[in-house]
């Protein structure tokens, strides 16, 4: 099994996986079948759309999303208002989230071509 630098601690039936680069703390408890919860897989999927393996290196974007539902686009919209102009969508909440990762990794990787600033993140916003 292939943990991507993760620690695991096993108490019980819980597998509990870490890494201090990654804020979310992993909690695996499989069901009799051996295999995890559909909740537990979606959390993993979120963390994997959230990370890129990148060479060997983890590169998180801790930008701010946010996503809605859009009638006249009949798609999930998800705009990342710190990267200026960087939005996606997507006809599922998954798919977008994961359509605004690529969107969020090509942004940058222009944005560093053009030497132009890449701004900081700065978490949670607050909009008036």
């Amino acid at each position: 099994m292939h943990t991507l630098n993760f620690q695991e601690r096993i108490k019980g039936d819980h597998h509990i996986f870490t890494r201090d680069d990654v804020l979310e703390i992993v909690n695996i408890q499989p069901l009799n079948s051996g295999k995890a919860k559909a909740y537990q897989v979606k959390q993993i999927r979120n963390i994997i759309l959230k990370y890129k393996l990148n060479r060997g290196d983890w590169v998180m974007h801790q930008y701010e999303v946010i996503i809605y539902w859009s009638a006249e686009d009949k798609s999930y919209i998800v705009e990342v208002p710190e990267l200026a102009g960087c939005m996606a969508d997507g006809k599922t909440y998954d798919e977008a989230l994961k359509n605004a990762q690529i969107i969020m990794d090509e942004w940058i990787e222009t944005s560093q071509t053009l030497g132009r600033p890449i701004p900081e993140p700065k978490g949670k916003l607050v909009y008036a």
